[in-house]
């Protein structure tokens, strides 16, 4: 697969979000590709067999069908795909989160970093909202920014972020947090804090959402869907990456050298 993701990588930049969904889910699963039908795969990526098509076309082939042998006889190129044991059985994986990482950075808008930066300093108060795998990044963020000298906090408590959520004021700064900008109780902390005024910060995987349409500013990382079964194993680290960059530049720009860790 190593051949075709240096191949079709520039390419991503070039395909509508849906499209590069579609992308996404070939270098994820190859094997499950070559498997099933136009129809199948339009099913499970919630797309229509429209997008697959034009997915197929873009990458240089004439359909599903040119691209699923393509596939196959990559496949069949890499150890373990004719029987041998493989040499390195989590390289997709390793693929996966380098894309991830290559695909954050080149997305980066420095503009937003910069306005989040901002709102951070002109904020007395700021609160981090985060569930799920979506805690962590917002556990680290919070405790940065307070050992940089700003009040700020990631609760763990659902009733602490619903009363957190109904008492900031237009004053503060939220920060929601969610892969899929879909996450019911992130949607209901963010209408609370809508309500009240309060400045807010999404930040998000690549796809669309609802989360980023009730946002003041929208931060978006490249983030692959993995399951193990129910387990979701996406990796957040393009979520950490992001809130470095922004503590970074506060730091960077309002606090004394000293504290900055720069030369």
């Amino acid at each position: 697969m190593r051949h075709l993701l240096k191949r079709w990588m520039p390419e991503r930049q070039n395909l509508s979000p849906l499209e590069q969904r579609v992308l996404d889910y070939l270098f994820d699963h190859p094997e499950r590709v070559i498997r099933c039908k136009a129809e199948e795969l339009a099913k499970t990526l919630f797309v229509s067999t429209a997008t697959i098509s034009r997915t197929c076309q873009a990458l240089g082939f004439r359909g599903f069908q040119e691209l699923k042998y393509a596939l196959q006889q990559e496949l069949l190129k890499e150890p373990g795909g004719n029987g041998a044991p493989e040499t390195f059985p989590l390289q997709k994986h390793v693929d996966r989160f380098r894309r991830d990482f290559e695909e954050t950075i080149r997305q980066l808008d420095y503009e937003k970093i910069r306005q989040a930066a901002a709102l951070i300093r002109e904020s007395p108060r700021i609160e981090f909202f985060g569930v799920g795998n979506s805690l962590f990044p917002c556990l680290d963020a919070a405790k940065k920014l307070t050992f940089a000298g700003k009040w700020c906090n990631a609760r763990t408590d659902w009733d602490d972020l619903e009363v957190t959520a109904q008492s900031m004021t237009g004053d503060d700064l939220a920060f929601l947090v969610s892969y899929s900008g879909e996450t019911q109780s992130i949607l209901h902390f963010a209408r609370t804090l809508k309500a009240n005024g309060v400045k807010m910060i999404s930040l998000t995987g690549p796809h669309p959402n609802r989360l980023e349409k009730m946002a003041d500013l929208v931060l978006k990382g490249h983030m692959t869907d993995c399951y193990f079964g129910n387990l979701d194993l996406c990796s957040r680290f393009p979520m950490n990456l992001l809130l470095d960059l922004v503590i970074i530049e506060y730091i960077r720009r309002w606090k004394a050298p000293s504290q900055s860790g720069e030369p």
